[in-house]
């Protein structure tokens, strides 16, 4: 699946504003997000994304459709979805220290 592919699937399910947001703001492309890289930057990115759509409040995706959606394992997907919110919990601590 090109990242294309990944980026109208997410476009139909109505779930593009979050990956064009996550990209804007961490300064990754799109492409680069919804593609294979696997550097320090787009994975991170890539992460919160997965976070923020299985999170999100109006639509409940479960592990293996959007392991689908980003042609992924969804082990690869709750592995990525616990490292941000590890991230997002030490960040908590460090704001609140």
């Amino acid at each position: 699946m090109t990242s294309k592919m990944i980026i109208d699937a997410l476009r139909e399910r109505d779930l593009d504003a979050i990956a064009v947001d996550v990209a804007a703001r961490r300064g990754v492309p799109l492409t680069e997000l919804c593609g294979r890289g696997r550097s320090q930057s787009v994975a991170r990115a890539r992460h919160e994304v997965w976070w923020r759509i299985r999170h999100h409040p109006e639509r409940y995706l479960s592990l293996p459709e959007i392991a689908r959606l980003f042609d992924r394992d969804h082990t690869t997907i709750k592995a990525g979805i616990e490292a941000h919110a590890q991230r997002l919990a030490v960040a908590a601590i460090a704001t609140s220290a």
